[in-house]
Protein backbone atom coordinates (compact mmCIF):
# COMPACT_ATOMS: atom_id res chain seq x y z
CA UNK A 1 0.00 0.00 0.00
CA UNK A 2 1.26 3.34 -1.09
CA UNK A 3 0.29 6.59 1.00
CA UNK A 4 -0.85 4.06 4.52
CA UNK A 5 0.70 7.12 6.35
CA UNK A 6 -1.90 9.57 5.05
CA UNK A 7 -4.89 10.88 6.49
CA UNK A 8 -7.62 8.14 4.66
CA UNK A 9 -4.40 5.37 4.31
CA UNK A 10 -4.24 5.13 7.97
CA UNK A 11 -7.57 4.97 7.93
CA UNK A 12 -7.73 1.62 5.76
CA UNK A 13 -4.54 0.31 7.38
CA UNK A 14 -6.32 -0.24 10.48
CA UNK A 15 -8.89 -1.62 8.73
CA UNK A 16 -6.29 -4.08 6.96
CA UNK A 17 -4.68 -4.80 10.50
CA UNK A 18 -8.05 -5.30 12.42
CA UNK A 19 -8.99 -8.11 9.70
CA UNK A 20 -5.45 -9.76 10.50
CA UNK A 21 -3.75 -9.08 7.02
CA UNK A 22 0.16 -8.60 6.44
CA UNK A 23 0.85 -5.46 4.79
CA UNK A 24 3.79 -3.57 3.14
CA UNK A 25 3.83 -0.28 3.44
CA UNK A 26 5.61 1.26 1.00
CA UNK A 27 6.34 4.44 2.88
CA UNK A 28 8.05 7.82 1.28
CA UNK A 29 12.07 7.73 1.90
CA UNK A 30 11.89 11.64 3.07
CA UNK A 31 8.68 11.40 5.10
CA UNK A 32 8.40 11.30 8.81
CA UNK A 33 8.74 8.00 9.90
CA UNK A 34 6.27 5.61 8.96
CA UNK A 35 6.11 3.43 12.46
CA UNK A 36 5.92 6.87 14.41
CA UNK A 37 2.56 7.62 11.96
CA UNK A 38 1.24 4.13 12.12
CA UNK A 39 1.69 3.54 16.12
CA UNK A 40 0.15 6.96 17.15
CA UNK A 41 -2.90 6.44 15.11
CA UNK A 42 -3.72 2.95 16.12
CA UNK A 43 -3.00 4.31 19.72
CA UNK A 44 -6.07 6.93 19.10
CA UNK A 45 -7.98 5.46 17.05
CA UNK A 46 -9.42 2.71 19.56
CA UNK A 47 -7.96 0.00 17.53
CA UNK A 48 -7.71 -2.56 20.99
CA UNK A 49 -7.75 -5.73 19.01
CA UNK A 50 -4.44 -4.96 17.24
CA UNK A 51 -1.89 -4.71 20.16
CA UNK A 52 1.48 -2.91 19.28
CA UNK A 53 3.36 -6.11 18.95
CA UNK A 54 0.63 -7.50 16.52
CA UNK A 55 1.07 -4.28 14.65
CA UNK A 56 4.80 -5.34 14.29
CA UNK A 57 4.41 -8.68 12.79
CA UNK A 58 1.79 -7.75 10.17
CA UNK A 59 3.66 -4.34 8.81
CA UNK A 60 6.41 -4.47 7.07
CA UNK A 61 7.78 -0.65 6.00
CA UNK A 62 9.73 -0.61 2.61
CA UNK A 63 11.18 3.04 1.92
CA UNK A 64 10.81 4.30 -1.67
CA UNK A 65 10.22 7.11 -3.67
CA UNK A 66 7.40 6.50 -5.99
CA UNK A 67 8.53 8.85 -8.70
CA UNK A 68 11.70 7.13 -9.11
CA UNK A 69 12.64 4.80 -11.70
CA UNK A 70 11.30 1.33 -9.64
CA UNK A 71 10.47 3.39 -7.08
CA UNK A 72 13.85 4.07 -6.39
CA UNK A 73 14.13 -0.06 -5.24
CA UNK A 74 16.66 -2.26 -6.77
CA UNK A 75 15.74 -4.82 -9.63
CA UNK A 76 15.70 -7.58 -6.78
CA UNK A 77 14.00 -5.45 -4.14
CA UNK A 78 11.61 -4.58 -7.29
CA UNK A 79 10.72 -7.72 -8.12
CA UNK A 80 10.51 -9.50 -4.84
CA UNK A 81 7.86 -7.26 -3.98
CA UNK A 82 5.95 -7.65 -6.82
CA UNK A 83 5.86 -11.70 -6.30
CA UNK A 84 4.74 -10.44 -2.82
CA UNK A 85 1.78 -8.58 -3.78
CA UNK A 86 -1.41 -10.01 -3.10
CA UNK A 87 -3.41 -6.52 -3.54
CA UNK A 88 -2.04 -3.39 -4.44
CA UNK A 89 -3.22 -0.45 -3.24
CA UNK A 90 -2.44 2.91 -4.48
CA UNK A 91 -3.63 6.14 -1.85
CA UNK A 92 -0.30 8.17 -2.17
CA UNK A 93 -1.27 11.44 -3.85
CA UNK A 94 -0.46 15.07 -3.44
CA UNK A 95 -3.50 17.31 -2.95
CA UNK A 96 -1.88 20.58 -3.09
CA UNK A 97 -4.43 22.59 -4.89
CA UNK A 98 -1.87 25.47 -5.94
CA UNK A 99 1.83 25.92 -6.58
CA UNK A 100 4.11 23.35 -6.80
CA UNK A 101 2.71 22.01 -10.11
CA UNK A 102 5.74 19.80 -11.03
CA UNK A 103 5.71 18.30 -7.64
CA UNK A 104 2.17 17.55 -7.56
CA UNK A 105 2.17 16.09 -11.55
CA UNK A 106 5.35 13.95 -10.49
CA UNK A 107 3.67 12.48 -7.43
CA UNK A 108 0.16 11.84 -9.45
CA UNK A 109 1.05 10.97 -12.44
CA UNK A 110 4.66 9.85 -12.64
CA UNK A 111 4.20 7.61 -9.32
CA UNK A 112 0.74 5.94 -10.83
CA UNK A 113 3.19 5.17 -13.84
CA UNK A 114 5.60 3.33 -11.55
CA UNK A 115 2.43 1.78 -9.16
CA UNK A 116 1.53 0.42 -12.75
CA UNK A 117 4.83 -0.91 -13.86
CA UNK A 118 5.46 -2.94 -10.01
CA UNK A 119 1.53 -3.98 -10.81
CA UNK A 120 2.76 -5.70 -14.11
CA UNK A 121 5.24 -7.66 -12.19
CA UNK A 122 2.75 -9.05 -10.06
CA UNK A 123 0.65 -12.95 -10.37
CA UNK A 124 -1.92 -11.73 -13.25
CA UNK A 125 -5.07 -12.74 -9.95
CA UNK A 126 -3.50 -9.69 -8.18
CA UNK A 127 -6.34 -6.53 -8.23
CA UNK A 128 -5.14 -3.05 -8.19
CA UNK A 129 -7.13 -0.58 -6.28
CA UNK A 130 -6.32 3.16 -6.96
CA UNK A 131 -7.03 5.50 -4.98
CA UNK A 132 -8.45 8.62 -7.18
CA UNK A 133 -10.87 12.28 -6.83
CA UNK A 134 -14.30 12.62 -7.22
CA UNK A 135 -12.88 15.73 -8.79
CA UNK A 136 -11.37 14.24 -11.72
CA UNK A 137 -14.44 15.54 -13.11
CA UNK A 138 -13.18 19.12 -13.36
CA UNK A 139 -15.72 21.95 -14.13
CA UNK A 140 -18.81 19.14 -15.29
CA UNK A 141 -21.91 20.71 -13.52
CA UNK A 142 -25.24 19.60 -12.10
CA UNK A 143 -25.48 15.35 -11.50
CA UNK A 144 -21.74 13.85 -12.11
CA UNK A 145 -21.86 10.37 -12.77
CA UNK A 146 -18.76 8.36 -12.95
CA UNK A 147 -19.17 7.71 -16.80
CA UNK A 148 -19.34 11.63 -16.95
CA UNK A 149 -15.66 12.46 -15.68
CA UNK A 150 -14.40 10.25 -18.35
CA UNK A 151 -13.53 12.86 -20.98
CA UNK A 152 -13.43 15.80 -19.42
CA UNK A 153 -10.99 18.82 -20.86
CA UNK A 154 -11.33 21.70 -18.45
CA UNK A 155 -9.94 21.42 -14.91
CA UNK A 156 -9.59 23.70 -11.92
CA UNK A 157 -6.11 23.39 -10.91
CA UNK A 158 -2.63 20.73 -11.48
CA UNK A 159 -4.21 18.36 -8.93
CA UNK A 160 -7.95 17.76 -10.58
CA UNK A 161 -6.21 17.22 -14.25
CA UNK A 162 -3.19 14.90 -12.69
CA UNK A 163 -5.55 12.79 -10.83
CA UNK A 164 -7.91 12.64 -14.21
CA UNK A 165 -4.48 11.97 -15.84
CA UNK A 166 -3.13 9.05 -13.51
CA UNK A 167 -7.15 7.46 -13.94
CA UNK A 168 -6.55 7.28 -17.79
CA UNK A 169 -3.08 5.59 -17.17
CA UNK A 170 -4.91 2.82 -14.92
CA UNK A 171 -7.80 2.29 -17.31
CA UNK A 172 -5.31 2.14 -20.35
CA UNK A 173 -2.94 -0.54 -18.74
CA UNK A 174 -6.11 -2.05 -17.23
CA UNK A 175 -7.42 -2.96 -21.16
CA UNK A 176 -3.97 -3.99 -22.28
CA UNK A 177 -3.09 -6.31 -19.43
CA UNK A 178 -7.37 -7.60 -19.09
CA UNK A 179 -6.39 -7.24 -15.42
CA UNK A 180 -9.00 -6.37 -12.75
CA UNK A 181 -9.01 -2.51 -11.64
CA UNK A 182 -10.80 -0.57 -8.59
CA UNK A 183 -11.31 3.24 -9.05
CA UNK A 184 -12.40 4.89 -5.67
CA UNK A 185 -13.19 8.55 -6.38
CA UNK A 186 -13.51 10.20 -2.54
CA UNK A 187 -14.91 13.69 -2.28
CA UNK A 188 -12.83 15.75 0.52
CA UNK A 189 -12.23 14.12 3.76
CA UNK A 190 -12.78 15.03 6.86
CA UNK A 191 -12.24 13.95 10.21
CA UNK A 192 -14.70 10.69 11.15
CA UNK A 193 -15.99 9.40 14.23
CA UNK A 194 -12.07 9.90 16.31
CA UNK A 195 -11.14 13.65 17.03
CA UNK A 196 -7.79 12.73 18.16
CA UNK A 197 -4.93 15.89 17.21
CA UNK A 198 -2.01 14.94 15.83
CA UNK A 199 -2.81 12.99 12.65
CA UNK A 200 -2.26 14.02 9.05
CA UNK A 201 -3.97 17.26 7.81
CA UNK A 202 -6.20 17.18 5.62
CA UNK A 203 -7.96 19.84 3.19
CA UNK A 204 -10.68 21.77 5.33
CA UNK A 205 -7.73 21.49 8.07
CA UNK A 206 -5.64 23.42 5.78
CA UNK A 207 -7.62 25.93 4.73
CA UNK A 208 -8.55 26.72 8.20
CA UNK A 209 -5.20 27.22 9.33
CA UNK A 210 -4.63 29.49 6.04
CA UNK A 211 -7.62 31.35 7.79
CA UNK A 212 -6.24 31.71 11.44
CA UNK A 213 -2.46 32.75 10.24
CA UNK A 214 -4.24 35.67 8.20
CA UNK A 215 -6.20 36.59 11.23
CA UNK A 216 -3.63 36.15 14.13
CA UNK A 217 -1.10 38.16 11.55
CA UNK A 218 -3.70 40.74 10.50
CA UNK A 219 -3.66 44.17 12.10
CA UNK A 220 -7.12 45.17 12.38
CA UNK A 221 -8.97 48.10 14.46
CA UNK A 222 -12.34 45.83 14.73
CA UNK A 223 -13.12 42.41 16.73
CA UNK A 224 -13.26 40.18 13.69
CA UNK A 225 -11.39 41.05 10.63
CA UNK A 226 -13.56 41.12 7.75
CA UNK A 227 -12.59 38.78 4.24
CA UNK A 228 -14.72 39.03 1.17
CA UNK A 229 -14.64 36.00 -1.48
CA UNK A 230 -16.48 35.59 -4.39
CA UNK A 231 -18.27 32.83 -4.86
CA UNK A 232 -22.19 31.76 -5.45
CA UNK A 233 -24.09 31.51 -1.49
CA UNK A 234 -25.91 28.95 -3.21
CA UNK A 235 -22.73 26.75 -3.77
CA UNK A 236 -21.99 23.58 -1.66
CA UNK A 237 -18.90 21.58 -1.42
CA UNK A 238 -19.09 17.54 -0.73
CA UNK A 239 -17.44 16.60 2.32
CA UNK A 240 -17.36 12.86 3.51
CA UNK A 241 -16.18 11.61 6.83
CA UNK A 242 -12.89 9.64 6.06
CA UNK A 243 -13.55 6.64 8.47
CA UNK A 244 -16.94 6.20 6.43
CA UNK A 245 -14.98 6.35 3.19
CA UNK A 246 -12.34 4.17 4.18
CA UNK A 247 -15.47 1.16 5.39
CA UNK A 248 -16.70 1.45 2.23
CA UNK A 249 -13.87 1.51 0.13
CA UNK A 250 -12.74 -1.93 1.88
CA UNK A 251 -16.37 -3.01 1.33
CA UNK A 252 -16.06 -2.43 -2.73
CA UNK A 253 -12.73 -4.03 -2.69
CA UNK A 254 -14.19 -7.33 -0.84
CA UNK A 255 -16.93 -7.74 -3.84
CA UNK A 256 -16.02 -9.94 -6.60
CA UNK A 257 -15.20 -8.38 -9.41
CA UNK A 258 -14.56 -9.25 -12.87
CA UNK A 259 -11.53 -8.21 -15.39
CA UNK A 260 -11.54 -4.32 -16.12
CA UNK A 261 -11.85 -1.06 -14.87
CA UNK A 262 -14.38 -0.71 -11.53
CA UNK A 263 -14.83 2.83 -10.87
CA UNK A 264 -16.98 4.16 -8.00
CA UNK A 265 -17.82 7.64 -6.51
CA UNK A 266 -17.41 7.21 -2.56
CA UNK A 267 -19.16 10.99 -1.20
CA UNK A 268 -21.68 12.09 0.69
CA UNK A 269 -25.00 12.40 -0.37
CA UNK A 270 -25.54 15.83 0.97
CA UNK A 271 -23.10 18.61 0.04
CA UNK A 272 -22.15 21.13 2.84
CA UNK A 273 -22.98 24.67 2.02
CA UNK A 274 -20.52 27.20 1.58
CA UNK A 275 -22.36 29.18 3.99
CA UNK A 276 -21.85 26.74 6.50
CA UNK A 277 -18.20 26.16 6.34
CA UNK A 278 -17.62 29.76 6.57
CA UNK A 279 -19.59 30.27 10.05
CA UNK A 280 -18.01 27.30 11.16
CA UNK A 281 -14.36 29.17 10.30
CA UNK A 282 -15.80 32.06 12.16
CA UNK A 283 -16.71 30.43 15.04
CA UNK A 284 -13.29 29.35 15.47
CA UNK A 285 -11.51 32.47 14.21
CA UNK A 286 -12.15 36.71 14.79
CA UNK A 287 -13.07 36.55 11.41
CA UNK A 288 -15.95 37.36 9.23
CA UNK A 289 -16.54 35.84 6.15
CA UNK A 290 -18.62 37.89 3.17
CA UNK A 291 -19.04 36.13 0.24
CA UNK A 292 -19.74 38.06 -3.04
CA UNK A 293 -20.74 38.14 -6.57
CA UNK A 294 -17.10 38.98 -7.69
CA UNK A 295 -13.75 39.65 -5.96
CA UNK A 296 -12.74 42.96 -4.55
CA UNK A 297 -11.41 45.50 -7.06
CA UNK A 298 -9.13 46.38 -4.31
CA UNK A 299 -8.74 43.64 -1.62
CA UNK A 300 -7.07 44.66 1.81
CA UNK A 301 -3.54 42.79 2.09
CA UNK A 302 -4.64 40.08 4.50
CA UNK A 303 -7.14 39.26 1.52
CA UNK A 304 -4.59 39.49 -0.73
CA UNK A 305 -2.17 36.78 1.38
CA UNK A 306 -5.18 34.78 1.76
CA UNK A 307 -6.08 34.61 -1.68
CA UNK A 308 -2.50 33.56 -2.96
CA UNK A 309 -2.48 31.13 0.45
CA UNK A 310 -6.04 29.23 -1.24
CA UNK A 311 -5.89 29.86 -4.39
CA UNK A 312 -6.35 26.69 -6.01
CA UNK A 313 -9.69 26.28 -3.45
CA UNK A 314 -11.19 29.74 -4.64
CA UNK A 315 -13.24 28.12 -7.61
CA UNK A 316 -15.19 25.35 -5.49
CA UNK A 317 -16.95 28.72 -3.99
CA UNK A 318 -18.70 28.61 -7.62
CA UNK A 319 -19.98 25.00 -8.02
CA UNK A 320 -23.22 24.08 -7.53
CA UNK A 321 -22.91 20.27 -8.68
CA UNK A 322 -23.50 16.96 -6.78
CA UNK A 323 -21.86 13.84 -7.30
CA UNK A 324 -24.25 10.41 -8.29
CA UNK A 325 -23.88 7.70 -5.22
CA UNK A 326 -26.41 5.27 -7.50
CA UNK A 327 -23.26 3.11 -8.36
CA UNK A 328 -21.79 2.62 -4.47
CA UNK A 329 -25.35 2.34 -2.99
CA UNK A 330 -26.45 -0.49 -5.18
CA UNK A 331 -23.25 -2.38 -4.31
CA UNK A 332 -23.44 -1.90 -1.11
CA UNK A 333 -27.43 -1.97 0.35
CA UNK A 334 -26.32 -2.98 3.32
CA UNK A 335 -24.10 -0.12 4.29
CA UNK A 336 -25.50 3.13 6.34
CA UNK A 337 -25.45 6.43 4.93
CA UNK A 338 -23.08 8.74 6.22
CA UNK A 339 -24.10 10.91 9.35
CA UNK A 340 -24.87 14.41 8.84
CA UNK A 341 -21.91 17.40 8.44
CA UNK A 342 -23.21 20.49 9.74
CA UNK A 343 -22.20 23.50 11.03
CA UNK A 344 -21.58 21.78 14.89
CA UNK A 345 -19.70 18.95 13.54
CA UNK A 346 -17.39 21.03 11.93
CA UNK A 347 -17.13 23.06 14.48
CA UNK A 348 -15.85 20.09 16.24
CA UNK A 349 -13.55 18.57 13.39
CA UNK A 350 -11.94 21.55 13.29
CA UNK A 351 -11.83 22.93 16.53
CA UNK A 352 -10.14 19.69 18.21
CA UNK A 353 -7.28 20.57 15.46
CA UNK A 354 -7.37 24.56 16.41
CA UNK A 355 -6.85 23.67 20.54
CA UNK A 356 -3.35 21.86 19.66
CA UNK A 357 -2.17 23.83 16.83
CA UNK A 358 0.01 27.24 16.57
CA UNK A 359 -0.98 29.95 13.74
CA UNK A 360 3.04 29.76 13.39
CA UNK A 361 3.36 26.44 11.95
CA UNK A 362 3.44 25.71 8.13
CA UNK A 363 1.14 24.29 5.85
CA UNK A 364 0.79 20.46 4.73
CA UNK A 365 -1.30 18.40 3.61
CA UNK A 366 -1.43 14.42 3.69
CA UNK A 367 -3.43 12.27 1.30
Amino acid sequence: MTGATGFLGLHLLQRHLTAGRRVIVLAHVNSPPAWERIEYFLANAGTENVPPALVRKLVDVVEVDIAEDRMGLSRKQHQRLALSAEELWHVAASVTLHRDDAAVWRTNVVGTEQLLRLASSTAPHVPVRHVSTAFVAGRTPHLVTEDDSLHVIEFENTYEKSKHTAEGLVRDWTRLTGRSTLVLRPSILVPGAQWASGLPTHTLETLHHSVAVVTARAKRSTPRLVVRFAGDPRAGINLLQVDWAAEAMMRLAALPHRSGTHIFHVTHPNDVPILTIAAAFEELSPVRIRITPAQPAEPTRPERVLYRRVAGFLPYLHHRRSFSGTRLAQALPQLAPPAPIDRGYLERALGVWAANQSPARGLGHSA
